[in-house]
């Protein structure tokens, strides 16, 4: 994808190897897609064998071979204790990433490097200052004990003080997560999510619809994401059971896959399903490629996280294609979501709450029309890929 002439040079790096994950899909989108196009001249350092790298070649994004050994790349600190062993070996491949990241910094000449991932931020910011280049760290997580143990956190924070010019993350929740953590409120700036509008319109119905055998007026109601504890699948079956013990209408799909360290819970969900008789009412759909078109046959999306949600991105997908939404209150989501207008919100974790948010959406066809018709225009107003943009060449604008 070509960028105009004269235009800011921008190192992005990203390591992640094995999925194409929400950082990595925004930062996809954010180079590729919408009308004008990115206006910065963007290199991305990415694994040469990796999904982000195969999304970029499509429309020609400059890439460069980055990644961590085994030791770094498979090194997880969210939702665990603080792995001490592991973080020992680690250092060592930390450090010939830096090299590497020193000699891509002084082949590329960027102006400013953008790092995606946490493991990334330590990795870049010595080779920014090495380069006199500004290191910028784009935040998609809460950086709170909700979800790192202490020692994680008080690396994040002495590293940051060191070696972020600028901390950018999706939503004002996870920035007061930073500045609770101590960080300097001038450093930390929040840039919500975006998505190109042209990706995320409303589909004819059909597709999951064919694949579950369901006639198009028959209610469907899904989550969509990551099979994992802290998202709520979990939650949203038990919903699935009450609802179904009560009513004669729906039906309900868990659309999405769990990683390797979370199949036992998929298979956890699928017990339930299977022991309550549920099977002919809920049902699990494979990750789908053409989200739109997936998220288009749905009456409803539900949204379960049971932690705070950095952001919501699924929510604002939704959205855009006419779905309306229940949604946790609480992290970043009510940043999206004005209680009855464009959406509801219900308690995290309770499944009452969501069972008498559901109860209304359902009765009432206006309310749902209502909701579809906000939600849309919302995303449009407030959450398209240009404004992300724009923040982001603000926010360079800034550094020089």
């Amino acid at each position: 994808m070509s960028s105009p002439a004269g235009s800011r040079r921008v190192l992005w790096v990203d390591h992640v190897r094995r999925i194409l994950g929400g950082a990595e899909v925004n930062l996809v989108e954010l180079l590729t897609s919408g009308q004008p196009p990115a206006p910065w001249n963007s290199t991305v350092a990415c694994s040469p064998d990796g999904p982000l790298h195969t999304a970029l070649a499509v429309a020609a994004v400059d890439r460069r071979a980055f990644g961590f050994d085994d030791a770094l790349g498979g090194l997880r600190l969210v939702g665990t204790r603080f792995p001490l062993a592991g973080a020992i070996r680690s250092l060592r491949a930390l450090s010939r990433a830096r090299t590497a990241l020193r000699q891509l910094i002084a082949e590329v000449r960027p102006d400013v490097v953008v790092s995606c991932t946490n493991k990334d931020h330590f990795a870049v910011w010595p080779a920014c200052r090495a380069a006199g280049v500004p290191s910028v760290w784009w935040v998609n997580d809460i950086v709170s004990g909700d979800f790192f143990p202490w020692a994680a956190l008080q690396a994040f924070r002495h590293q940051a003080r060191r070696g972020a010019d600028r901390l950018v993350v999706v939503s004002e929740y996870a920035r007061q997560a930073l500045l609770r953590l101590g960080l300097a409120p001038e450093r930390v700036v929040a840039i919500h999510n975006g998505i190109p509008l042209e990706r995320y319109c409303r589909h004819p119905r059909g597709t999951l619809r064919r694949m579950l055998n369901l006639p198009e007026n028959e209610l469907l109601i899904g989550v969509l994401g990551r099979f994992t504890p802290w998202k709520g699948q979990e939650l949203f079956v038990q919903l699935a059971e009450a609802w179904c013990r009560d009513s004669a209408r729906g039906h309900f799909a868990l659309i999405g896959h769990a990683f390797n360290e979370d199949q036992p819970f998929e298979a956890r969900l699928r017990e339930f399903v299977r022991e309550r008789k549920l099977r002919n009412r809920v049902h699990f759909v494979p990750f789908q490629r053409e989200v739109a078109a997936g998220l288009s046959d749905l009456d409803l999306l539900l949204h379960t996280s049971l932690k705070p949600e950095p952001f919501g991105r699924v929510i604002i997908e939704a959205m855009a294609v006419g779905v309306p939404v229940i949604a946790a209150k609480a992290g970043g989501v009510p940043e999206i979501i004005d209680h009855w207008r464009n959406g509801l919100l219900a308690e995290p974790g309770d499944v009452a709450s969501y069972r008498e948010c559901l109860a209304r959406v359902v009765q009432d066809d206006a309310l749902r029309a209502t909701l579809a018709e906000a939600g849309r225009e919302t995303v449009t107003r407030r959450f398209p890929v240009t404004r992300v943009r724009t923040d982001f060449d603000r926010l360079f604008e800034g550094l020089r």
